[in-house]
């Protein structure tokens, strides 16, 4: 199990670049994902966090055309990482467009994966957010398990 926890703030480069935090890289080993995330975020998942969500697709039938359909489409949302030699990873225009982001960031961890969103909108959430109603859904979550 994960324990993606704590925030970052930082920026894009000139190029589209991010480093993920040191903080963040162990657990996320060298074979990382980056995946359009609900709510206009980005994901970050490592490698066996990806398979274990493959892996709920179960067996759909090759024949199910509506699943394997959906399949495709969650897969197509999905992007290899590569590193550069200092540790940098190109934020795909698609995802950077997707999540709106221009230059500023929020790097927050989530359990069992990164999220990646703009600074603007991660502070009017953050502005509005009531803890107690984050400690009733998250006990809400333990009641269902």
């Amino acid at each position: 199990m994960y324990s993606f926890n704590g925030r970052f703030n930082n920026r894009l480069d000139d190029k589209n670049r991010i480093r993920i935090p040191a903080k963040f890289k162990a657990d996320l080993g060298s074979d990382y994902k980056l995946a359009f995330g609900p709510g206009e975020s980005i994901y970050v998942m490592p490698q066996r966090e990806y398979q274990k969500i493959l892996d709920s697709f179960g067996d759909a039938s090759f024949f199910d055309e509506e699943a394997q359909n959906a399949i495709a489409m969650f897969t197509g949302m999905v992007y290899d990482v590569s590193e550069d030699n200092q540790g940098r990873i190109v934020l795909p225009a698609e995802l950077k467009e997707y999540a709106k982001i221009d230059k500023e960031i929020v790097i927050t961890g989530a359990a069992s994966y990164v999220r990646i969103e703009p600074a603007e909108r991660f502070a009017k959430t953050s502005a509005n957010m009531n803890v107690s109603s984050v400690f009733a859904k998250l006990n809400a979550l333990k009641k269902n398990q």
